[in-house]
């Protein structure tokens, strides 16, 4: 019996493989798994980790080798309690679905939690009368699961929400996020000249104004016209969405 732990560790393989092959054949696919699941339940558990695959025919690929406008990305955004996965609390949830220029669905939802800091509340807005009725993260957590499903996952400073939404994944045995990811905050540092580059600063930069900062679904529209923003600057000879990742990542101007 294979562990979960090695499961997810053959899956990252996976996902690196396919990062360097435009794509591989359903056998070495299920070699590269090595467990006990046909290719059927390996698929099937690849779209509940978020992996973005691609099947034609005998072969198997990234749906992310796909052009940026044929794609679909779910722009993200969280507020919380405080700055620690382990100890504080998700509070809201907002994501937008975007593809070639246009919405076509967005997530909203508080979350409940026992108390809100006075300063969370000074900086959001949200209070504890805002989320006494709002549903348990667990259930807020497993219809984002199925909102983001393979869709690329964006944020601006994205460490943070990336991580914070697969701890609290994790502490709610609900399976983490392995979606592909793009940080506007990055992606702006390489395709906007700004003297700063947070989301608010951004927003008044760039003449976004969106009047309102700190809610989840707000700052997630604000991300949004910052990506729009740098899909505008970028170079001809980035075509697809691993060539934005690797760009993105790239330390190099």
């Amino acid at each position: 019996m294979v562990s979960l732990q090695n499961n997810l560790d053959n899956y990252e393989n996976l996902i690196e493989i396919l990062k360097e092959k435009d794509s591989i054949a359903l056998d070495e696919f299920m070699e590269i798994l090595d467990n006990e699941y046909n290719i059927d339940i390996n698929i099937e558990i690849a779209k509940s980790l978020g992996i973005p695959l691609f099947i034609n025919g005998d072969e198997i690929s990234l749906k992310t080798r796909d052009s940026i406008f044929n794609s679909l990305f779910c722009i993200v955004d969280i507020e919380t309690t405080g700055f620690s996965p382990q100890e504080n609390d998700i509070i809201e949830i907002g994501a937008i679905k975007y593809k070639n220029g246009n919405i076509i669905d967005r997530f909203e939802s508080y979350a409940f939690t026992k108390e809100i800091p006075d300063k969370i509340t000074e900086i959001t807005g949200i209070d504890g009368s805002m989320i006494a009725n709002a549903p348990k993260i667990n259930k807020v957590l497993e219809r984002f699961k199925i909102f983001l499903e393979d869709s690329v996952f964006m944020a601006h400073n994205i460490t943070f929400d990336f991580n914070f939404i697969n701890e609290k994944l994790s502490q709610n045995k609900i399976p983490i996020m392995k979606n592909r990811t793009i940080c506007t905050l990055q992606l702006a540092r390489k395709t906007i000249q700004a003297p700063k580059y947070g989301l608010g600063y951004l927003n008044e930069f760039l003449n976004i104004d969106y009047p309102v900062r700190h809610r989840a679904f707000a700052d997630c529209i604000i991300a949004l016209k910052v990506f729009e923003y740098s899909l505008l600057n970028l170079s001809n000879e980035i075509l697809s969405v691993e060539d934005l990742i690797t760009f993105t990542k790239n330390k190099k101007s």
